[in-house]
C-alpha cells in the first residue's frame, strides 16, 4: 500500500513556548556586548548620539566615516531610551504601536522597545499610503483587535506625515495617540508630532522595572493577492527562533555569532520581518544596505562589508542577475540566500551559486499564517531539484505536512498531487475577525491544521515539491494547466528573464480558457514566437500560451502588486480577460476590413478567421503558419465543427497543421468560389525535421517519477494516443509526434533516425533517467530502438510498454510497399464525416505510413545487452490484441500486387480484411526474449482487435500494474545502486 504524503519536521527544543525575544536579545547583549549589531552605511554614523551618554552604562560609541555602526550593547541602550520616553508619555502594555518605516535603525529601535513596553506590534509599508482603501482597512483591523488603551504612530517624513495624521484622524479614536516622525525636520510638535530624535534622549529609567517581562504580540497582514489583506496575531518569537535554530544548528553554513547579514527585504513582509529578527537573535550583524532593495548597491555593500547571508525574492534575482559581476567581483563571502515570497525556477537559483557567487542557496516555504518549509542550504541545483520541479524541502522543527485531496483532510498517496496542510506551534489560530476561517480545522490528531490552497507533492525522496496553487488553475479543454509549470519552463531560458512571465487564464469560446503570457517589457513577433515554441517544445502544444501581451498594452508600467511586491495574479487576470475579449472581437473585424470584399466564400472565411482568432486571442498575423497557432487536435476538431455549423462547409482535419499561412489560405478561398479547393491544400514541409512534436495528454509530472513517453504508430500522429483512458496515479503520459510527418524530405527514412530525434525530445523533456517508454504497432518498434539508444547514452531505462507488435525480422526478399499497395491492403480508409461525403486520408500522411511500414520491413532490431556494459535489465510488457496478425504483412503485400497487376493503377479493389481479425495464434513474447531475455518479458492478451487496442480499459489497468510495478522495484534498486 502506497505510503500518505505526510511530512513531520524534527522535534521541538522547547517543552512548552518559545523563549520571547526580548529573553534572547539580551542574552546577546550578556554575551556579545561588543560585536555590531546594526550597520548602516546610509545612516549617519553619529546618530542618535548624545552627550549624556558618556554617562551611561555601555561602551561609548565611536562614529565611523563608513555610517552607522551600534554593536550589541549600544543597540540595548537605545532601545531602552525610547522605550523609557514612550512609557513616561503613558505608553504601556496594551498600547498599540504602527510603524510606517523603511529599514533604519528607527525601525529596529522602535520594533525591540515594543516587545519591552508590551506594546502591539504592527509594521506597515510606507507604500500603503498610497492605497487608501488598504491603509484604513488595516488600521481599522488593528485597532478593532486590540481595542488598545493607547496609540503609538511611528512613521518617516518621506512617508508623509500629512498623510498618515489624515488616517489617524479618521479612525476617532478614542484613547490617547502619540504620532512619533522620524527624521521630522521641521515638523514639531505644533504639527501635533513629536521627532523620534526626541525619544531618543538619555534619560535614566524609572517607574517600573525595564527588565520585567512583558508579554510579545504582533499583528502582520497577509499579502492580498486575491482580496484584502486578513490580519494575523502571531506569535512574535516562534517563527524567528524556530529558523534562528535550525539555521545555527546547520551541518551546512550556519548562521553564528558575528556573521553579516545583509537585509533588503520590507521589514512589513512576514519573511523579511523573519530573516531580520532571526539575526539578531544568532548575535549576528544586520546590515542595511538602504532603506529600500537597489540591486548595484546590494552587491555593493555585500563585497564591502563581507556579508555572509542575505535573503532575497526571485524578483530581486532577476534584477541582479542584470548587474555585471566579473570572476574577481563574485560575492563568495555569501554562505547563504534565502530564497521565499515566490516559488524560484532553476534559473534562480544558478543566479544565486553562479552569478553571484555564493556558497549556498536555500529556497524557504513560508507563509504569514506561520508556515516553515525549507530545503536548508544547498551547494549545487541538483541538490533542489528533480527534474524540472524545484523541491520546498521539509518542515522545520515542530512542524508537520500533509498533502491531501482538495476539500478534503486525509492524505493523498505519496506521489499524487494535492493541496498542502500544515500544523506547528507557529500557526496563528486564526484570521483576524474570523475572515476564511473555513481554511483552519482541527484534525483528528487534535492538532489544528491549515489549508494553504498550494498544490503539492511529496517525492519518493521524502521531500515536497509546489506544483501551483489552486486559484491559478487554468482548465483547458477539460485538461488543468498550473501557470507555475510554465513560468518554471519560461524562467530556465535567459532570454526571458527580463520578461518576467506571469501565466494568467483567459476566456476562449472552445476551450473554455486558455493560457496567456504577460511580459514586462515590449516584445516582437519573433521573440513572442520564440517564448510560446519554447514551451511547445518542453511541455506540449496543451500548454502553449495562446497569446504574449505585454503588461503596457493592459495600461501599466508594472503589474500590479501587493505591498510586499508580488504579483496579484487576480487583478492581473481582470485586466487581461477585459483586453483579450476586446481584442479577439478587434482583430476579427480588423482582418475583414482590411483584406475581404464581397465574395461567394466571405462566409467562410469570416468563420475561419473568428476561430484563428479565438485559438489566438490576438491581433491576427497574415504571415504566421497555421501550424504555429499550437492548436491540439481536440481544439481543431471544436473549430472545425464551429465553422461547418456556421457555413455548411466541412474542412479538412489537417487545416491546422499545415505550414501554409493564414494569408495564403485566405488568398486561396478569395481565388477560387468553391471551398473544396482547400480540401487538397499540401500540408508539408520543405524542412529537414530537427526534433519531433511532443505533448502532454494526461497526468502530471512529478519529481523523482519518471513520465511515460508514448512513440506514435505508423500514422506519426501525436494524438492517437488520446482515446488512451487515463492512468491511475495521476501518471504523467507524453505523446510524441513524427518529425517526418510534416516534411517533404525524402519519405524514406530508418527506424535508427526516428529513435534519434524521439530521444532528443525525450531528454529535453526528461533530462535524465529512469525512463519509461512505449507504443503502438510501429511505435512499439521505435520504442524499442529509443530504450536501446538510452542506454547507449549512459541513461537507465525501467520498461518499455509494447502494445501489439512483435518483434520484426528484416527479409530481403519481401516485396517493397509502395502507397497504391497499402491503399490495396486497407492502410488508408476513408474519413468519415456526419452528412458529407467522406474524405480520402491526405497524402502527407499516406507518404508517412509508406515511410513507417519500410523501416520497419528493413529493422534490424539489436539486443540490448549490446547498448552498455550496464548488465540492469529492461523489462517489456507486452499487450496483445486477441484478433489479427501483423506478421502476416508480407504475404498481404504479395496479394495486394497480384491485384494491383490484375486490375491495373485505377483500380478500387481491396485484399481481404480477415488478416485483421483472425484470432491470433501465438501469445508469446512475440521474439521480445530474444532482445531481453524471457524473465524479462511480461504479457497479456485482451479481447480485441488491432486497431481497437487504444480503446480498451484493460490496456491500461494492466499496463499500470506493470509501471508500479517497475517504479516501486526497479527504481528503488537503481536508486540504491548510484548511491
Amino acid at each position: 500500500m502506497a505510503q500518505p504524503s505526510s511530512l513531520t519536521g524534527p522535534p521541538l527544543l522547547f517543552a512548552n513556548s518559545f523563549p520571547s525575544l526580548t529573553q534572547q536579545f539580551r542574552q546577546n547583549v550578556r554575551d556579545h556586548p561588543d560585536t555590531l549589531a546594526l550597520v548602516g552605511p546610509h545612516q549617519p554614523a553619529s546618530l542618535y548620539t548624545v552627550q549624556d551618554e558618556a554617562s551611561s552604562t555601555t561602551t561609548p560609541q565611536k562614529p565611523s566615516a563608513e555610517g552607522l555602526r551600534w554593536t550589541y550593547a549600544q543597540l540595548d541602550e537605545k532601545i531602552e531610551r525610547f522605550a523609557t520616553n514612550l512609557r513616561r508619555r503613558g505608553v504601556g502594555r496594551g498600547s498599540l504601536m504602527v510603524l510606517f518605516a523603511t529599514n533604519t535603525a528607527e525601525y529596529v529601535v522602535a520594533t525591540w522597545a515594543a516587545y519591552r513596553i508590551g506594546c502591539v506590534h504592527v509594521p506597515l509599508s510606507p507604500k500603503c499610503l498610497g492605497h487608501e482603501r488598504e491603509a484604513v482597512h488595516m488600521l481599522a483591523t488593528a485597532v478593532g483587535a486590540c481595542q488598545p488603551d493607547s496609540v503609538v504612530v511611528v512613521a518617516a517624513a518621506a512617508a508623509g506625515l500629512e498623510r498618515v495624521a489624515e488616517l489617524v484622524r479618521g479612525l476617532q479614536l478614542q484613547v490617547e495617540c502619540c504620532l512619533v516622525a522620524i527624521s521630522a525636520g521641521e515638523v514639531g510638535v505644533r504639527d501635533g508630532w513629536v521627532g523620534f530624535e526626541e525619544l531618543m534622549h538619555f534619560t535614566k529609567p524609572g517607574g517600573k522595572d525595564p527588565h520585567q517581562q512583558q508579554q510579545e504580540s504582533s499583528i502582520f497582514f497577509t499579502s492580498g493577492t486575491t482580496s484584502l489583506p486578513k490580519g494575523c496575531f502571531v506569535q512574535p518569537s516562534a517563527v524567528p527562533t524556530t529558523v534562528a535554530r535550525a539555521w545555527r544548528a546547520s551541518p551546512n553554513r550556519p548562521m553564528l555569532p558575528g556573521d553579516r547579514v545583509a537585509v533588503v527585504l520590507p521589514n512589513n513582509h512576514a519573511f523579511g520581518y523573519m530573516f531580520l529578527m532571526a539575526a539578531f537573535l544568532n548575535a549576528a550583524t544586520v546590515v542595511f544596505p538602504g532603506e529600500a532593495f537597489a540591486p548595484e548597491r546590494l552587491i555593493e555593500t555585500i563585497r564591502q562589508e563581507r556579508c555572509t547571508h542575505t535573503a532575497l525574492v526571485p524578483t530581486m534575482l532577476h534584477a541582479l542577475s542584470g548587474v555585471a559581476v566579473t570572476p574577481a567581483q563574485k560575492l563568495h563571502s555569501l554562505k547563504r540566500v534565502v530564497l521565499a515570497g515566490a516559488p524560484p525556477t532553476e534559473e534562480v537559483l544558478r543566479i544565486c551559486l553562479s552569478h553571484l557567487g555564493a556558497q549556498a542557496v536555500e529556497n524557504f516555504y513560508g507563509m504569514t499564517e506561520g508556515i516553515v518549509v525549507s530545503t536548508d542550504a544547498a551547494e549545487s541545483v541538483d541538490e533542489v531539484i528533480s527534474g524540472r520541479d524545484v523541491s520546498i524541502g521539509r518542515p522545520l522543527p515542530g512542524a508537520r505536512v500533509r498533502v491531501c485531496a482538495k476539500g478534503g483532510r486525509v492524505p493523498v498517496a505519496m506521489g499524487d498531487v494535492g493541496e498542502v496542510h500544515f500544523s506547528g506551534p507557529s500557526l496563528i489560530d486564526g484570521y483576524i475577525g474570523n475572515r476564511d476561517d473555513e481554511k483552519f480545522y482541527t484534525g483528528e490528531d487534535g492538532r489544528r491544521w491549515f489549508c494553504t490552497g498550494d498544490k503539492a507533492v511529496v517525492g519518493e525522496d521524502g521531500r515536497l515539491y509546489l506544483v501551483g496553487r489552486y486559484n491559478d488553475t487554468i482548465i483547458r479543454g477539460g485538461e488543468n494547466i498550473e501557470p507555475a509549470a510554465i513560468e518554471a519552463v519560461l524562467g530556465k531560458t535567459a532570454e526571458f528573464h527580463v520578461l518576467e512571465p506571469q501565466i494568467v487564464r483567459a476566456p476562449d469560446q472552445v476551450a473554455g480558457e486558455v493560457p496567456v503570457a504577460v511580459v514586462r517589457t515590449d516584445v516582437d513577433e519573433q521573440m513572442a514566437r520564440q517564448l510560446k515554441d519554447t514551451v511547445r517544445t518542453k511541455m506540449g502544444a496543451l500548454f502553449v500560451p495562446a497569446g504574449v501581451i505585454p503588461v503596457s498594452d493592459l495600461g501599466l508600467d508594472d503589474y500590479p502588486r501587493t505591498l510586499a511586491g508580488k504579483v496579484q495574479k487576480s487583478k492581473l487576470t481582470e485586466l487581461v480577460e477585459a483586453y483579450w475579449t476586446a481584442q479577439k472581437s478587434q482583430a476579427r473585424s480588423r482582418f475583414g476590413q482590411e483584406t475581404l470584399e464581397s465574395h461567394p466564400n466571405l462566409q467562410l472565411i469570416e468563420s475561419l478567421l473568428a476561430a484563428i482568432a479565438s485559438a489566438k486571442g490576438e491581433d491576427i498575423d497574415p504571415t504566421m503558419r497555421m501550424i504555429d497557432l499550437g492548436i491540439d487536435s481536440i481544439t481543431s476538431i471544436a473549430l472545425l465543427n464551429q465553422i461547418r455549423q456556421e457555413t455548411g462547409v466541412s474542412l479538412p482535419s489537417s487545416l491546422f497543421f499545415t505550414p501554409n499561412t493564414i494569408g495564403e489560405l485566405i488568398e486561396r478561398l478569395q481565388s477560387s468560389t468553391d471551398p473544396s479547393s482547400l480540401l487538397e491544400i499540401d500540408s508539408a514541409s520543405q524542412e529537414t525535421p530537427r526534433e519531433c512534436f511532443s505533448t502532454l495528454i494526461q497526468g502530471t509530472p512529478k519529481p523523482g517519477v519518471p513520465s511515460l513517453f508514448m512513440t506514435p504508430p505508423g500514422s506519426g500522429y501525436a494524438f492517437s494516443y488520446e482515446p488512451l483512458p487515463k492512468f491511475a496515479n495521476d501518471l504523467a503520459v507524453y505523446a510524441l509526434g513524427s518529425p517526418f510527418l510534416m516534411s517533404k524530405s525524402d519519405a524514406t527514412w530508418t527506424v535508427e533516425e526516428a529513435a534519434a530525434l524521439y530521444v532528443k525530445t525525450i531528454r529535453k523533456l526528461q533530462p535524465e533517467g529512469p525512463y519509461l517508454l512505449g507504443g503502438w504497432s510501429m511505435g512499439a518498434i521505435l520504442a524499442y530502438e529509443e530504450a536501446y539508444q538510452l542506454r547507449q547514452q549512459g541513461q537507465h531505462v525501467l520498461g518499455i510498454i509494447n502494445l501489439d507488435m512483435p518483434l520484426p525480422r528484416p527479409d530481403p526478399h519481401v516485396l517493397e510497399p509502395t502507397v497504391k499497395l497499402l491503399e490495396i491492403v486497407g492502410f488508408y480508409p476513408a474519413i468519415r464525416r456526419a452528412g458529407k461525403p467522406d474524405m480520402e486520408i491526405p497524402s502527407y500522411r499516406r507518404q508517412h505510413s509508406l515511410a513507417s511500414v519500410r523501416a520497419k520491413l528493413k529493422y534490424s532490431p539489436r539486443p540490448m545487452r549490446t547498448a552498455s556494459e550496464d548488465s540492469t535489465p529492461v523489462r517489456i510488457f507486452v499487450i496483445w490484441a486477441g484478433h489479427g496478425d501483423p506478421d502476416r504483412l508480407p504475404t498481404v503485400l504479395v496479394e495486394a500486387d497480384e491485384i494491383l497487376r490484375r486490375c491495373g493503377p485505377e483500380t478500387q479493389a481491396r485484399t481481404s480484411q480477415e488478416w485483421l481479425q483472425t484470432p491470433r495464434e501465438s501469445m508469446g513474447p512475440g521474439g521480445w526474449a530474444e532482445m531481453v531475455g524471457e524473465e524479462n518479458v511480461e504479457c497479456h492478451v485482451i479481447d480485441h482487435a488491432h486497431h481497437d487496442t487504444l480503446m480498451d480499459p484493460e490496456v491500461v489497468s494492466c499496463a499500470f500494474v506493470f509501471v508500479f510495478s517497475v517504479i516501486s522495484n526497479d527504481m528503488r534498486r537503481w536508486n540504491t545502486r548510484r548511491d
